[in-house]
C-alpha cells in the first residue's frame, strides 16, 4: 500500500526541519486561528495586521509574554497599513506602518457611503425592489 503524504505534512516538515537546510517558510493567513499549531509553533516572527475576531486575537495574545499581553488590545484598532510585530525581529512588540506598494493592486474596499449616495443608473432597479417587496413569504 503506498504511503500518502498530505500537503500539510510537507509544510509541517519544512517548518520543523527547514532551518537545517537553509530553507525558510513564510506562513500568511487572514485567520491565525486556522493556522496549523505545529507550523505556528515553529514561527519566530509574526506580523499581524488588524484582527477583529476574538479567536484570531487570542492566537496573537498567546504569543506575547504575560507582561505584554495587553499589547494585543490594539489589534482591532490598527489602521490600514499598520501592523503589530512580535518575535525575534523586534526586542519588544512594536506597532509599525507598512509602506504602500509602488505598484498598487487594482482592488480595495468599496467606499459604500459614497457609492450609496450616487444616483441609481439602472432603471430596472425600482421595479426589481417593488417585485421583491410584493413576494409572499410563507
Amino acid at each position: 500500500m503506498p504511503l500518502v503524504i498530505s500537503d500539510l505534512d510537507i509544510f509541517e516538515r519544512i517548518a520543523k526541519e527547514g532551518r537545517k537546510y537553509g530553507v525558510s517558510l513564510v506562513v500568511i493567513s487572514q485567520r491565525p486561528s486556522e493556522v496549523n499549531k505545529t507550523m505556528l509553533s515553529q514561527c519566530s516572527n509574526f506580523v499581524s495586521m488588524r484582527l477583529t475576531n476574538a479567536e484570531d486575537q487570542g492566537v496573537i495574545k498567546r504569543l506575547l509574554p504575560d507582561s505584554l499581553g495587553g499589547f494585543s488590545d490594539i489589534l482591532p484598532t490598527l489602521d490600514t497599513g499598520e501592523a503589530l510585530v512580535v518575535g525575534d525581529a523586534s526586542l519588544l512588540p512594536s506597532r509599525i506602518r507598512i509602506d504602500e506598494p509602488i505598484n498598487k493592486p487594482n482592488s480595495g474596499t468599496v467606499n459604500f457611503w459614497d457609492e450609496w449616495q450616487k444616483p441609481v443608473k439602472d432603471k430596472r432597479l425600482p421595479t426589481a425592489v417593488d417585485n421583491w417587496r410584493k413576494q409572499n413569504i410563507q
